[in-house]
Order: C-alpha cells, then structure tokens, then sequence
C-alpha cells in the first residue's frame, strides 16, 4: 500500500504538533519513524488512519486522496504502542471490533476473527480479556486487531 503525505498541518489549540510534514512510503517497503517524544509521530499515523483531520495539506493513499475520507473507508491499520485494547472485551471481540464498525456480516466477523486469531497463535485465547494476558499475547492481539 502507497502512502503520500504532503505538507500535513495538524495544530491542537496553539500547539502545533506536525508543521508542512510531507513523507513518501512506497508499496512493499518499512518506513519507521523516528523522533523525540512529542515530535508528532502518533499524530502523523493518526492522520493517515483517519483518526485525526489535518488543519492543511494531502494524504494520499494507493494513488486516491485520502484526506477526507472516514477512517472506516481507509483500510489503514495500526497498532498503538500501549495497545488500547478495550479492556471490557474479550480478546475475539477487540479483533471484531473495525469489522463491526463496518458492519461487516456476521458470519465473514467471525471467519475473520478465527483466521486471525490462528495467525497470531490465540486462538484458545479468544474468550479471554486483554488484562488476563501476558504483554506479548496483548500485542498479538493488537496486531490481528490492526489487520481485521
């Protein structure tokens, strides 16, 4: 997936948090970005999920602008550093949950979910709450979140 942003704006009240920020990430590659705490990275990946409106500039996303589309239509994923799991959930529901935003059938969730969840090795961990796992279960589980 090919992501082109450029010259993003995003501002929170007087604090400006990404200022004429434009990167490119081709299809197929890693890009990791790198700074200091509060140098903007989680809003720039906010951005580009949908999960935050920048104040200027374009997010371009395999060729189709982006910028104002839901973050439901923008089929981009991520995991957040301290998971942000739904702690009243169980494990096969934090998975389910983007698909059910979307109001995905029930029967392709549940697929989805059982695919996912064998992927990352939890499958017998399905009914399970994030605060019953070990920190490296709630990362897997984060991961098959980001990818439903």
């Amino acid at each position: 997936m090919s992501i082109e942003i450029r010259n993003v704006r995003k501002s929170f009240g007087d604090f400006v948090a990404l200022d004429d920020v434009s990167v490119s990430v081709p299809t197929g590659r890693l890009t990791a970005l790198l700074g200091p705490s509060g140098g903007g990275k989680s809003t720039l990946l906010r951005v580009v999920a949908g999960l935050e409106v920048p104040d200027s500039g374009e997010i371009e996303i395999e060729g189709r602008d982006a910028t104002n589309l839901p973050a439901r239509r923008r089929n981009v994923g991520f995991v957040f550093q301290h998971y942000a799991a739904f702690k009243h959930l169980s494990v096969a529901r934090n998975v389910a949950f983007g698909l059910e935003i979307r109001r995905t059938p029930k029967a392709e969730i549940a697929e989805r979910v059982d695919e996912l969840l064998r992927l990352v090795h939890l499958e017998s961990f399905a009914h399970r709450l994030p605060s019953q796992l070990s920190g490296g279960q709630r990362q897997r589980m984060a991961l098959a979140r980001a990818l439903a």
